[in-house]
């Protein structure tokens, strides 16, 4: 998501660009090339507004390096990590661990991914037996490999991994 809203930005900013208007200098290194001192003029202009007729349909997501499965307890290491997180999929394995840890989750106030997930009506359904906790589909496969996960459905803390 950071990596789409800065090249939006970056996308922005050239077309502002290209209006015909002089670049504001943000940072100068002292070895950049001069050109004589010509007075500025303030533009005045129009905000560019993008006008997205395309819904973005973020689905299927698929993790292959994770699936359904038995999770070992353990102890991990991440004091940055503010908020738990809990991964699931559109599985029967996930739906039941989701209902069943749901009160806990609850009072975590955990942020659910889910990894693995083909339609709109999966993710409607995990979000549905979510009640309310904010549940998002992403390939987890990065998330995997930091905490050597092959299996979910599974609760990360800032100490903990458990299922």
């Amino acid at each position: 998501m950071r990596f789409r809203l800065i090249v939006l930005s970056a996308l922005v900013a050239s077309l502002s660009l290209s209006s015909g208007a002089e670049p504001v200098v943000i940072f100068d290194n002292g070895r950049t090339m001069r050109l004589p001192h010509q007075p500025q003029t303030l533009h005045v202009q129009t905000p560019v507004v993008a006008n997205f007729d395309v819904q973005i349909e973020p689905l299927p997501v698929k993790t292959p390096s994770l699936s359904p499965g038995k999770v070992a307890s353990r102890t991990i290491d991440r004091p940055y990590l503010d908020r738990p997180v809990f991964i699931v999929g559109a599985d029967p394995l996930s739906i039941r661990w989701l209902r069943l840890h749901l009160a806990q989750l609850k009072q975590l106030n955990a942020i659910g991914l889910v990894v693995n997930v083909e339609t709109q009506a999966q993710l409607r359904q995990l979000q549905n037996t979510a009640g309310g906790l904010a549940i998002h589909p992403l390939a987890g496969d990065a998330i995997a490999a930091q905490l050597a996960l092959v299996h979910y459905p599974v609760l990360i803390t800032s100490t903990r991994i458990e299922q």
